[in-house]
C-alpha cells in the first residue's frame, strides 16, 4: 500500500470513528458500551489524525506553509491528548466539574490548531482553497464557540462544528488518496 493510500485512510478512519463508536456502539446510540469505553475507543481510533496530518505537513517540506502547518500540528497533538484526558476524568470519576473545566481550554485549543493547519494548507496550496479555508473557518468558529462564548456539551450549535471537522477530515482523505503529486 502506498503512503498516500495509508496516509488518506487515517484521515477518513479518524473522522469516521467518532461517528460510528458513540452513536453506533455508545449510549447515545446502540447503548453496547459505556461511556468510559467509548471514549478510550474513540481515542485510540482518532490518534490517526495527528499521524495523518503529520504525514502531510512531511510532504510540505521546504514550501511557504509547511512552518503553519507544522506549528498547527503540534497545538492540535497537545489539545487532542489533554481534551481526551479532561473527556476520561469526567467520563470516569466523580471529578466532572474538573473534566468540564479542562475541556472548555483544551477542545478550543485543538479547534484553532486545526485552522492554522488550515492556513498551511492554503499558503502552499497543499488542498483546494475551498478545503483549506473551511479548514480556518471551522477552526476560528469551534475556537470562539467553544472557547470564548462557551456552548453547553450536546448544544446545537455544536452540530455544524463537528460535522465539518468530519467532512473536511473525510474529504482530506479522499483528496489526499486521488493525489497525483504526492511526496
Amino acid at each position: 500500500m502506498s503512503t498516500k493510500m495509508v496516509n488518506g485512510i487515517l484521515f477518513i478512519v479518524g473522522a469516521i470513528a467518532p461517528i460510528v463508536v458513540y452513536l453506533g456502539l455508545g449510549p447515545d446510540g446502540g447503548d453496547i458500551i459505556d461511556v468510559a469505553t467509548a471514549e478510550k475507543i474513540v481515542f485510540w481510533i482518532m490518534l490517526s489524525l495527528p499521524i495523518a496530518y503529520m504525514m502531510t505537513a512531511d510532504t510540505m517540506s521546504g514550501g511557504s506553509g509547511h512552518g503553519y502547518a507544522k506549528a498547527g500540528l503540534l497545538i492540535l497533538i497537545i489539545s487532542y491528548t489533554a481534551g481526551s484526558i479532561s473527556d476520561a476524568i469526567a467520563a470516569n470519576s466523580q471529578m466532572g466539574d474538573l473534566g468540564a473545566g479542562m475541556v472548555s481550554t483544551f477542545w478550543p485549543a485543538m479547534m484553532m490548531g486545526f485552522g492554522i493547519t488550515g492556513m498551511g494548507y492554503y499558503v502552499q496550496k497543499t488542498f483546494p482553497t475551498w478545503l483549506s479555508g473551511l479548514m480556518m473557518l471551522l477552526g476560528v468558529y469551534g475556537f470562539v464557540f467553544l472557547g470564548i462564548i462557551g456552548v453547553e456539551e450536546d448544544s446545537i450549535l455544536e452540530l455544524p462544528l463537528w460535522l465539518g471537522f468530519t467532512i473536511t477530515n473525510v474529504a482530506l482523505g479522499i483528496l489526499t488518496i486521488r493525489k497525483k503529486n504526492y511526496k
